[in-house]
């Protein structure tokens, strides 16, 4: 996972990029080179002056010509000068239709190419949005990582203040015991006389087959209880201690 300083390099990366784009200075760039391409259509620019040059010659020339011939009449002379017209009206005409179908073409490209820079510029500006995105998330994630961190490291701390109370407890003798002794409790070793008086009274049949049977049953009985309860020690004195 990138880092924030990461994150933050790829945000002024793609922003200084999206900076960098002009539609204004791309268009008069652009202009420019096409300009130098077709060398800003000198060649039509030319033959449409040649043309207007000549226009407007033909209609004193002719006059001038016209006065040392037979060819006196005005209305016959402007008929032939209209005529002599159409040949430089022509070529103006003509370098003027190159020029505005090299024009239109001219906006039509412009218009292709500055429509790609300005999606390009579009692509950039969301690609430096969505790093400026990552950078806050990123931002975000790491103070969460901080805190939680923080958080560990005090329930850490805590957890070890409240062993070290538990032990200093123990220590000071404060209801816990440091070694808690294991070894099983010999009954018959702590108290031998009670043990052989349980056992003779265990041991112990009646002569009569009906008390016989009571008396097993009886014996039974309690064994099992205390098998299941091996602690009730007090029980079975008590029980025994009636027939002194």
């Amino acid at each position: 996972m990138a880092t924030t300083a990461q994150r933050l390099a790829e945000y002024e990366e793609l922003y200084k990029k999206a900076q960098g784009y002009d539609p204004n200075q791309f268009e008069n760039q652009f202009e420019k080179e096409y300009n130098e391409a077709v060398n800003y259509n000198k060649d039509l620019i030319e033959q449409q002056s040649s043309a207007l040059g000549e226009l407007q010659a033909v209609a004193p020339t002719l006059r001038e010509k016209y006065m040392n011939t037979l060819i006196s009449d005005p209305t016959a002379q402007m008929a032939l000068i209209a005529q002599a017209r159409q040949a430089p009206i022509t070529q103006w005409s003509t370098a003027s239709n190159l020029l505005n179908a090299r024009g239109q073409r001219y906006q039509d490209i412009l218009g292709k190419a500055l429509g790609a820079y300005q999606t390009s510029a579009q692509q950039a500006n969301a690609a430096a949005e969505n790093a400026w995105r990552l950078y806050q998330d990123a931002i975000q994630q790491e103070q969460f990582n901080r805190q939680l961190a923080a958080s560990r490291a005090a329930a850490a701390r805590q957890e070890g203040m409240n062993l070290a109370d538990l032990l200093a407890l123990a220590g000071e003798g404060g209801g816990f015991q440091s070694k808690v002794d294991t070894t099983p409790i010999n009954v018959a070793q702590s108290n031998p006389a009670y043990f052989a008086a349980l056992t003779k009274a265990a041991n112990w049949e009646p002569q009569n087959q009906t008390l016989a049977n009571i008396y097993n049953g009886l014996r039974d009985t309690v064994g099992k209880f205390v098998y299941e309860n091996p602690t009730p020690i007090s029980f079975v004195k008590k029980l025994f201690s009636r027939g002194k």
